[in-house]
């Protein structure tokens, strides 16, 4: 075959070779090229007429063109042919001089005595990279796998090992050789062994996955014997038409220490809170629910202070208690006065009074510290807690009449608004939290100098209630202890403005009130005027012939 040659001799060949997707390049016993098909011009970047007659080493990387030459004469001299019939992956030389990996296919044939040679030539430059990329992933894989501090193990679906690596041979004490092709039972407690079998057959089934790409805790089992708790996150996947499985494995012994600790530390913390609530309970009973809430919701500090404040103080005790104890038993005498003082503190902290102290059968009621609805307000809701206490002990004394006899409870009430000294007195050890001055002891006189079921206030507290209250004027009264004389009044009753029910209903011995505005037109409403002042100065007349 002559330099130029084609495959003309045959014209279905030469058609074949010049369609081929692979680049066909021959070659004479010299090394040069005779024969250059378009393929391996545009694998190569040659024109046919550029390469036709030129040396196959001009497609040979220059590091590899002695061992070209050399196995090219071998192949001349001895008919010796390493590579003949092969595939060999070899590098090619492009025009513009950059290499690439291809695919040879070489064969040598006689012809007229001479030697030749063919190649049929692919770029694998695109396999050589995805096999390159596959590589590094798997390196890449292996390096992540192994440095993982977590145990990944992947086992077939007949439950062997297919994936250990370093942190699973640290965790389970087996090594990689000790556990590749071997049951994963061997890390799995004996009584999960079954369950753990029948899981593996019902997902391979095609069944429910009760733990796929979930996350559970369960037990490993070492290999010196000892189980720990493990934290499991089981992924499957299919290939080769065979499910495997793979899961990640945390030991979480440290974890449960912890949790455990945490549990015990909550369980000791709840019984202290159970005591301390307990206690607290029994501490509420000895303050006020005002003081109460405010030294245990933080407002109020526990130590020796006080500060002026202006407080509507008040006053209460039974008329007559010493005779009553001298009449009843002394069992009586204590149920009587008890279910009495508790109906009327829960009326105090209904109304939102401070109970500063109980005296015998003696109560002392402040408002406007530590809460209040400001001066005014404070002195309503004291007189309305006032009448309530009257009102309630009246229904009292209707439930005791067999109890205590004929005679029944009659309370006498002094109510006053001034200035205090409030605060914590005592020692930072023994503190009592009260009010002190000359507000307090005139509301004190004010209740000793009332008559039985009287409730006598003074003008300071007057003027800020008389709106929303009845009140009668007493006069003017000497106070022990207080060098003027300070103008009381009596509370009658209590204004109702409730809308369109304005009714005053108020009873007092043989003193009754019932009165619907409402339901009065203007006549009516002028005779019910002139009856009231009618009473008023009847009354008023009955207390100066008293006092002359």
């Amino acid at each position: 075959m002559e330099i130029g040659q084609s495959f003309e001799g045959s014209g279905t060949l030469d058609a074949i070779v010049r369609s081929a997707a692979d680049a066909i390049v021959t070659a004479d016993a010299r090394g040069l090229i005779t024969t250059w098909n378009p393929a391996a011009g545009r694998m190569f970047g040659y024109a046919e007429g550029d390469v036709i007659g030129e040396s196959l080493a001009t497609l040979v990387p220059e590091r590899f063109r002695s061992a070209h030459d050399a196995g090219l004469g071998r192949v001349v001299a001895t008919g010796e042919t390493r590579i003949i019939g092969k595939t060999v992956e070899v590098f090619g030389l492009h025009s513009d001089g950059h290499e690439f990996p291809i695919e040879l296919s070489l064969a040598t044939w006689l012809d007229e005595g001479e030697r030749f040679f063919s190649g049929i030539i692919r770029d694998i430059t695109e396999r050589s990279e995805m096999t390159r990329a596959l590589a590094v992933s798997e390196h890449r894989m292996e390096a992540i796998l192994e440095s993982a501090n977590d145990a990944i193990i992947s086992i077939d679906d007949h439950g062997r090992v297919v994936l250990w690596n370093r942190g699973a041979a640290e965790m389970f004490g087996y090594t990689s050789d000790d556990m590749i092709g071997e049951p994963v039972a061997a890390v799995i407690p004996e009584r999960f062994r079954e369950p753990h079998a029948e899981g593996i057959e019902r997902v391979t089934a095609g069944g429910e996955r009760h733990v796929i790409g979930q996350t559970v805790e369960l037990a490993g089992l070492h290999r010196d014997g000892r189980e720990f708790p493990i934290e499991l996150s089981l992924g499957t996947w299919v290939a080769d038409d065979r499910r495997y499985y793979s899961g990640i494995i945390r030991d979480i012994t440290e974890r449960k220490i912890a949790e455990d600790a945490v549990q015990v530390a909550n369980k000791a913390l709840n019984e202290k809170n159970d005591q301390l609530e307990a206690l607290s309970g029994k501490l509420a009973k000895y303050l006020s629910r005002q003081v109460y809430d405010s030294i245990f919701e933080g407002k109020t500090d526990v130590h020796v202070q006080s500060y002026r404040k202006e407080l509507t103080v008040f006053f209460s005790d039974i008329a007559g208690f010493t005779d009553l104890t001298d009449r009843l038993e002394a069992e009586v005498v204590s149920d009587v006065l008890n279910r009495y003082l508790s109906e009327m503190a829960a009326i105090a902290d209904g109304c939102g009074g401070t109970i500063d102290k109980f005296i015998g059968d003696g109560i002392m009621i402040f408002f406007g510290d530590p809460q209040t609805r400001g001066r005014q307000q404070d002195a309503i809701e004291c007189v309305g807690m006032a009448l309530r206490m009257k009102q309630r002990t009246a229904e009292l004394n209707d439930e005791w009449v067999d109890l205590v006899g004929p005679d029944p409870l009659r309370v006498r009430v002094g109510v006053n608004t001034g200035f205090c000294t409030v605060g914590n007195f005592g020692s930072e050890d023994r503190l009592d939290y009260t009010i002190v001055g000359g507000a307090v002891n005139a509301a004190s006189r004010l209740e000793a100098t009332a008559e039985a079921d009287q409730i006598q206030i003074s003008h300071a507290t007057y003027s800020l209630i008389k709106d929303h209250f009845y009140c009668r004027p007493i006069g003017d009264i000497n106070v022990k202890g207080i060098s003027h004389q300070l103008r009381t009044y009596e509370v009658v009753g209590e204004f109702k403005n409730l809308g369109p029910e304005q009714k005053i209903e108020t009873e007092i011995g043989n003193f009754k009130v019932s009165l619907d505005p409402n339901s009065l037109d203007s006549e009516a409403t002028q005779q019910a005027r002139e009856a009231l002042r009618t009473a008023l100065a009847a009354l008023d007349a009955q207390d100066n012939n008293g006092a002359s």
